[in-house]
């Protein structure tokens, strides 16, 4: 077949009540030459039986199931996609997300005939609730940018792992995911935007689903300590991107302040370290005399109400 195979690799863990429907969405691609990876990260749930009876009953789909005994993370979940796939693109989605039917066939022709420069492209996606009705798109949605891409990456990230496509020798350029992190997809846009250019195709191409187990609702301590490590790892590359992570590291370390983080005077003495103030000083020295920034919000607002006078009162 002339057509280049594609990897789809599936991150499935506890979602089976969606897997199917992400498999099938697979299955119906108008692109003829892939293979499916379901990679179940030891769900607690049935989202392993789920892939094994899909795949039974789809013999026809080139595909396979690899079953983590242990909990190992998303990003060793996307390590296995990478070095068990054999595509000369690969592309990742949840278990419980859907691509669209022509994601493959839109993508993979561009990607294809791109200067070897570019390694990643990118679609927007959709966003769906847990019984897949349409959602609006974020308020603060952040605009898409196409070329050299990586300080607008490290101001956000803009794209949705489920709607890009990647050259598998990207990979192999810069190395696999950081097993470190709780999450995969930011870290590896920032590290191939420092080697290769990203392109935009402006047509949708997956739908990301929302629900309360999506990361969405959840974990919110665990991913802000992972983007504050993260981050770090890209300092010192120019001084406008050191500017970035430092306005980063500040909202990330008051946050974990704020969620009364044990790791929350670590970041704050790395917050004052990058970015020097009044604020910061105060708020580390509060942390480390075991003050709960809950207590230092009463303290300042018996502050102002004393401050203010009769009046105020």
């Amino acid at each position: 077949m002339d057509l280049p195979l594609v990897t789809v690799g599936v991150a499935s863990f506890n979602n089976a009540a969606y897997l199917r429907e992400t498999l099938d969405s697979i299955r119906l691609q108008t692109y003829p030459n892939l293979e499916v990876i379901v990679v179940d990260d030891a769900s607690r749930d049935e989202s392993a039986a789920v892939a094994e009876a899909w795949l039974a009953e789809h013999p026809a789909v080139r595909g396979r199931l690899i079953r983590h005994v242990t909990n190992l993370g998303v990003c060793r979940v996307c390590n296995d996609i990478v070095q068990q796939g054999q595509g000369e693109f690969i592309s990742i989605i949840g278990s419980d997300d859907v691509f669209l039917p022509d994601k493959l066939a839109v993508q993979v022709p561009l990607l294809q005939a791109a200067s070897a420069h570019v390694g990643v492209l990118f679609s927007p996606i959709e966003r769906m609730d847990a019984a897949g009705q349409p959602l609006p798109p974020p308020a603060d949605l952040a605009p898409p940018h196409e070329g050299q891409v990586h300080e607008h990456l490290l101001r956000v990230n803009f794209i949705a792992a489920m709607g890009a496509l990647v050259r598998r020798s990207c990979y192999e350029q810069v190395g696999l995911y950081d097993e470190t992190l709780a999450y995969e997809d930011w870290d590896m846009w920032l590290r191939l935007a420092r080697e290769y250019e990203f392109m935009y195709s402006p047509k949708p191409s997956a739908r990301y689903r929302i629900h309360p187990g999506s990361a969405t609702f959840s974990r919110r301590m665990q991913l802000a300590e992972a983007s504050l490590r993260l981050l770090q790892k890209h300092r010192g590359r120019s001084p406008e991107s050191d500017a970035i992570i430092a306005g980063h590291t500040r909202l990330l370390a008051e946050s974990l302040y704020h969620l009364d983080s044990p790791d929350a005077r670590r970041w704050l003495r790395e917050r004052l370290r990058q970015a020097p103030d009044a604020i910061g000083l105060g708020m580390l020295l509060a942390a480390s005399m075991g003050v709960k920034a809950r207590h230092l919000s009463q303290a300042k607002g018996w502050l102002r109400r004393l401050t203010a006078g009769p009046a105020a009162a």
